[in-house]
């Protein structure tokens, strides 16, 4: 969750009801001041690294001034911006919070080595750093369709779309099943659109046979050959 669901409410409740919740922290003067604290040759600082950037991270327990419990921090700044090594005053510090690690029912049910890594704070890192992505499935829907629902009522505007949910879901498996070798599966309906159905083509109707000719860029550049025949030999569905 970004910060502005940081609320001593909401993560009560999630750790009442043993939710499991990462969520970005602000960070105040009192939390840099400790944070400048805390020095390397103590051993508090660590590195996380996911191979193409390297993060500092410090970890402690902590609560805002008004709030009745603590919770597990993780205190991070970038190292690199792309190959550029960052200096200190233009890092941009990111605090996390998290009951991951701290609340042993929210993983109670889990594997021991599932548990065990979920709880990491690698995982936790990562899982933050990703938390964008999660938005991405609802860019794609209005992306494919329509952000503002036509009708008035909303029945009318629920089949609606139900209708639109079930199209966006046949197209994404389009993607993977036809389309894979020739557009990437994350591209938007937009970009597909735009490069695997808006071309010039003619229907030629000659010898019993029904022709569809298009030019030789869009026979080359969409190896429409191997979309045709995907096309025409679709993945079965397993029920």
């Amino acid at each position: 969750m970004d910060s502005a669901f940081l609320d001593q409410d909401n993560l009560g409740v999630f750790d009442q009801l043993d939710i499991g919740f990462i969520c970005t922290g602000k960070i105040y003067d009192h939390v840099k001041e400790y944070v400048r604290g805390q020095s390397w040759e103590s051993g508090d600082w660590k590195v996380y690294d996911n191979g193409h950037q390297e993060w500092e991270y410090l970890e402690f327990g902590y609560r805002y001034d008004s709030w009745r419990r603590f919770y597990r921090a993780i205190y991070t700044r970038p190292v690199y911006e792309g190959e550029q090594r960052l200096l200190d005053f233009a890092r941009p510090d990111n605090l996390i919070l998290t009951n991951l690690g701290v609340n042993p029912e929210v993983v109670g049910g889990c594997h021991p080595q599932l548990c065990k890594g979920i709880v990491r704070v690698e995982s936790i890192i990562q899982s933050h750093h990703l938390r964008g992505a999660d938005e991405l499935p609802h860019r794609g829907l209005k992306d494919f369709g329509f952000e503002e629902l036509p009708f008035k009522r909303f029945p009318p505007n629920m089949v609606f779309f139900y209708c639109m949910l079930i199209s966006f879901f046949l197209f994404e498996t389009f993607k993977e099943d036809v389309l894979a070798e020739v557009i990437p599966v994350t591209s938007y309906a937009s970009t597909v659109r735009r490069k695997a159905l808006d071309f010039a083509a003619k229907v030629v109707n000659t010898g019993r046979e029904i022709i569809l000719k298009v030019t030789m860029a869009v026979m080359e550049g969409l190896r429409f050959a191997r979309l045709w025949e995907r096309c025409n030999n679709p993945v079965p569905i397993v029920v």
